[in-house]
């Protein structure tokens, strides 16, 4: 019994940590609403919404409409809440005050998980499994005639489609660890179609094409501005000249919004923007 119990006490702190762990995964449970989500209808709307994190304000009363399949970059300084505003349009993080509003619903009522299907996120350093260019795009999805035709489909709209069927096991060809034997520009047109490939209404770009150099970018650029119209697409950008096309650019700075229009209206009456223009000889 003495050597059974040793053998426990040996164990015993570790229980306890995952008590302590579970407890914890219940409390902190993320929050979802019970209203079912299909597709965005209308616009998103942001009202008076501020986020802090402990006594440290990010954002503060922003204010901001996003109508349906129109394009809103977002620009500033960094640390003046571009991606924080993003998140939580997604609903990964929640207001500290203030509404986001999903078609005229609050988007802590509706179903969290359906709407965050309905959006894609492509990032500066996409991920490419070591699989087949399909399970890449379709999350191995099942291969039905259907789900292919899909992913030609997104293919196509990325504008990779004929870089992929120029390899000899086309949708089979296995890309690499990380898609080491891809270049950049094709690293990032595949993420793209992967988000495509998903049926969204939402696709959201955080410096999506930052670490490509200029003609790969320029050429990418031209992808996701052939996709005007046809999604809501938000864009967070350091380089302005990727933005140049967006329906409104909102200028952030210190959680606020400062300004907001096309480009043209933002070089023409805000000093600040001008001079982030002239800096980036744009």
């Amino acid at each position: 019994m003495q050597y059974a119990w040793n053998k426990f006490l040996e164990v015993s702190g570790s229980l306890v940590n995952l008590q302590d762990f579970q407890n914890s995964l219940k409390v902190n449970q993320e929050y979802s609403g019970k209203l079912d989500f299909s597709n965005l209808k209308n616009e998103i709307n942001v009202k008076n919404v501020s986020f802090s994190y402990g006594e440290n304000g990010i954002l503060n009363n922003i204010n901001l409409s996003i109508p349906k399949n129109k394009s809103v970059a977002f620009v500033g300084e960094s640390g003046s809440g571009k991606t924080t505003l993003v998140n939580l349009l997604c609903g990964l993080i929640p207001p500290t005050s203030g509404q986001i509003l999903i078609d005229d619903l609050n988007l802590n009522e509706l179903n969290k998980l359906q709407f965050q299907q309905r959006i894609g996120y492509i990032t500066q350093e996409p991920v490419i499994f070591n699989d087949t260019i399909f399970n890449n795009i379709t999350f191995w999805a099942k291969r039905t005639p259907e789900n292919e035709m899909r992913c030609i489909e997104a293919l196509k709209k990325a504008s990779v489609y004929e870089f992929v069927y120029a390899q000899a096991g086309k949708l089979d060809t296995v890309l690499g660890n990380n898609g080491i034997n891809l270049s950049g520009g094709q690293r990032q047109r595949i993420s793209i179609a992967r988000e495509l490939y998903k049926e969204i209404d939402i696709l959201i770009m955080d410096e999506a094409t930052s670490a490509l150099d200029s003609e790969t970018e320029r050429a990418i650029q031209e992808n996701i501005d052939a996709l005007k119209g046809q999604y809501t697409l938000l864009t967070v950008a350091h380089r302005l000249s990727t933005i140049r096309n967006a329906d409104t650019i909102v200028l952030l700075e210190r959680g606020a919004i400062k300004e907001q229009g096309n480009f043209s209206e933002l070089l023409e009456r805000v000093p600040k923007f001008k001079k982030m223009v002239q800096l980036q000889e744009v």
